[in-house]
């Protein structure tokens, strides 16, 4: 309740000494002390009661004051009971801007107590029951398609707070205050995905500002494919209608995502033959799916980008990788995901230069699957990207490029790897596509051997091999480079020969065995 609200009622019989300027203020709590510095037991927006039984002189009064100021306290409420109102008690409330009230004798401390938790219990009852019917109008809205962003907004600046939704990603979902930018949000994102408990407050990378944030958890959801709420402040200082504004929104992002997962999902399952019908070539049923999807209608005559995905080892989690590509292509009008572990993007691209349009989505994607890279501690997420593609027949091409890219991708390991098909050089190519069960037996065929024959005498003809392949066979410059005599280079390469039943004088062996340390790296 406000001050003006208290001295209003007429029992109490309550006046202004000081600080009637000052009557709109809020009163939180009402406390009564007869300590001289009271500060440590209050926490703010108090209007403090006292007998004035601190006082043995004039200067105790700044010294009540100061210390009633300090703490945070709206307003001084002085009992007369034991005496009048000293003027060094209404001078100092003054000097400190403090409204000071007095309580006559006739009214107690009790009743004023009483008054200001009648207030507040009316009050609280007020918001509740307006928070409830708020937060029942906009689930209404959200669950028959009203626009999440604007709704968020109308209700976070309805409620009086700033905050923002944002992805895994750091992509911007809606915002009630300043938007964030994009070095803030992919920040807080990368932060949020290594805590465990949730509300935590941090502070942004750009400035000082302190923000708190918490999971939109939609069921069965993953960190590495979900949403966040970020709060302006930090949560161990909202008042209980604060945290109840906040749950409220965190509640309606969970319908929108919730939404927007089953939006993704159908459209998953509506195009789940289409790697086969890419494979069997049968364009005219690859037209008439897509065009069932999206913004696709004139398929045959857009160009796209195919990317194809997995996360190794496959997760627990069903459809992971499908949900976290369709989170890294969600800004790509008109993209589509489908797949499960083995997920296939299918993305519109546009412009003359399609090789510079593929080459900024490659480095897109190398960026976004980066934010995410703190919660890949089990995983690994590979990527491959195919060329432009103009047109329904030439999808099929690209879809095989794309798998051979993400295969090649999974070769070369780290945390996230993406590979754009137009990189690979042709014995990668080569590489990727081959079996993995083919590409082992390759490997041990050829340097098992060698790896054996060093790991029991100790020596390095594994490397030896290597850094004379890296020489283009050149025995001086090999043996320069790895600071042995070239007799010492002879011996070894000749024991590799050996070994390996291979001739490095002989080009075709060399390859053979090129490949082969291709496929140990």
């Amino acid at each position: 309740m406000r001050i003006s609200d208290l001295i209003a009622v007429k029992r109490l019989h309550l006046r202004f000494l000081a600080g009637a300027e000052h009557a709109q203020r809020d009163i939180r709590w009402a406390y009564t002390t007869d300590l001289l510095e009271p500060a440590r037991y209050l926490r703010g927006g108090e209007l403090v009661l006292t007998g004035m039984m601190w006082r043995t002189g004039p200067e105790d009064s700044e010294t009540f004051v100061s210390s009633v100021r300090g703490a945070g306290a709206v307003a001084i409420g002085a009992g007369t009971a034991l005496g009048e109102v000293p003027g060094d008690l209404v001078a100092a409330c003054r000097a400190h801007e403090v409204p000071l009230v007095e309580i006559p004798a006739e009214t107690s401390f009790g009743a004023v107590t009483e008054e200001v938790l009648r207030s507040l219990t009316q009050r609280r009852f007020t918001t509740i029951a307006e928070t409830r019917d708020r937060h029942r109008r906009l689930m209404a809205d959200v669950a028959s398609g009203a626009d999440f962003p604007h709704a968020f907004a109308s209700a976070a600046i309805q409620a009086g707070i700033q905050a923002w939704m944002i992805s895994s990603t750091g992509r911007s979902i809606a915002s009630s205050g300043t938007p964030l930018s994009a070095a803030e949000r992919e920040h807080l994102s990368a932060k949020a995905l290594t805590w465990s408990s949730f509300p935590h407050a941090t502070r942004a990378a750009e400035d000082d500002r302190t923000f708190t944030l918490l999971p939109v958890r939609a069921k069965e959801s993953h960190p590495l494919a979900g949403w966040l709420m970020v709060v302006a402040g930090d949560h161990t200082t909202w008042s209980e209608e604060e945290h109840e504004t906040v749950a409220e929104l965190v509640s309606v992002g969970v319908l929108s995502r919730s939404r927007e997962e089953e939006r993704a999902l159908t459209t998953a399952r509506h195009l789940e033959g289409l790697p086969r019908l890419l494979a069997a070539q049968r364009f005219d049923e690859v037209a008439t799916l897509m065009s069932g999807v999206g913004d696709n209608g004139a398929f045959d005559d857009r160009t796209h980008v195919v990317v194809s995905a997995t996360m190794l080892p496959e997760p627990r989690v069903p459809d992971l990788a499908r949900r976290v590509v369709t989170e890294l292509v969600a800004e790509r009008p008109g993209a589509v995901v489908t797949g499960d572990n083995d997920a296939l993007a299918v993305i519109p691209v546009g412009g003359p230069d399609h090789r510079a349009i593929g080459e900024a989505l490659r480095v897109d994607l190398v960026h976004r699957a980066g934010v995410l890279e703190p919660a890949l501690l089990d995983y690994r997420l590979a990527i491959g990207l195919s060329s432009a593609a103009q047109g329904i027949t030439e999808l099929r091409g690209a879809a095989v490029e794309a798998r051979h890219a993400r295969r090649l991708a999974e070769l070369r390991g780290g945390r996230s790897r993406v590979i754009a098909g137009a990189e690979i050089d042709s014995h990668e190519l080569l590489l990727a596509s081959v079996p993995e069960e083919v590409q082992t037996s390759y490997r041990e065929r050829l340097l098992g051997p060698l790896v054996e024959y060093d790991r029991d005498h100790r020596s390095e003809l594994v490397e030896t091999l290597e850094r004379f392949l890296d020489h283009s066979g050149s025995w001086q410059r090999c043996a320069a480079a790895m600071h042995v005599h070239v007799n010492t280079l002879r011996y070894r390469i000749g024991r590799v020969e050996e070994l390996t039943g291979r001739d490095l004088s002989n080009l075709e062996h060399r390859v053979d065995l090129f490949l082969a340390l291709k496929l140990r790296d």
